[in-house]
């Protein structure tokens, strides 16, 4: 609870905060506190806390160097990995609880520079994922196979990211799948269209890869506590 208090109390405080000099100070906090857990997580055996740490860790990290790349999405990040860690701390910490979980995940980018970016940040995750260019051979794909978790770019030829999550939450199989939305638009309306689609996240291009990572981790170690139906 006392190390929860912290983050908190750091997080607001970023959240809040317009001035480099002071965004870097309490981002500097933030990364202290986490290797901290990091550490203690794996001494203990705490898989799934160690694991979400360390990616978490190597974020704060990347902004303690590159404080100008703090974006109104990382902080979203931030926000949700704390909030999680809160989450793991109470769910996450049982013997039989401790083994990375297995997922399916797959991204839809008509640029095939942004599919193997978006894979290769998930890999470094150990995370394994499949990427498909066409949004109507990726509508097939879900019809055929169920994913965990699924990377959606908003502005595709031929149908929308929003237009291919309505469609696929018409399938069964992924009524409550979580979709994450990565896109260049970086403004309120567009995620509030994002959450009308049905989609339940939102990334914003240019990410930095282990924001993508931290976010995938996420929704992955989530799944195993709380499994879609």
């Amino acid at each position: 609870p006392a190390t929860l208090t912290v983050l908190r109390t750091a997080l607001q405080s970023l959240i809040k905060s317009d001035a480099e000099a002071t965004r870097l100070e309490h981002i500097q906090e933030l990364y202290l506190r986490i290797h901290r857990v990091n550490s203690n997580a794996s001494i203990s055996g705490l898989v799934l806390v160690a694991h979400l740490s360390a990616a978490f860790e190597v974020l704060l990290k990347e902004l303690c160097e590159k404080p100008k790349n703090i974006s109104a999405s990382i902080l979203h990040t931030v926000a949700a990995a704390v909030d999680f860690l809160d989450y793991l701390f109470e769910h996450g910490t049982q013997p039989d609880k401790q083994e990375i979980p297995r997922a399916s995940i797959l991204v839809v980018d008509d640029e095939a520079l942004a599919c193997r970016t978006i894979t290769y940040a998930l890999k470094k995750a150990q995370i394994q994922s499949v990427s498909v260019e066409d949004p109507n051979a990726a509508f097939k794909l879900l019809s055929e196979n169920k994913f965990d978790l699924v990377f959606l770019d908003v502005d595709m030829p031929g149908m929308t990211g929003y237009e291919l999550c309505n469609k696929l939450r018409s399938l069964p199989m992924h009524k409550t799948t979580p979709v994450i939305f990565v896109t260049r638009l970086d403004d309120f309306s567009n995620r509030t269209k994002s959450m009308v689609a049905g989609g339940n996240d939102f990334i914003a291009k240019p990410f930095i890869f282990i924001e993508l990572t931290v976010k995938a981790l996420i929704y992955v170690l989530r799944g195993k506590f709380q499994p879609a139906k």
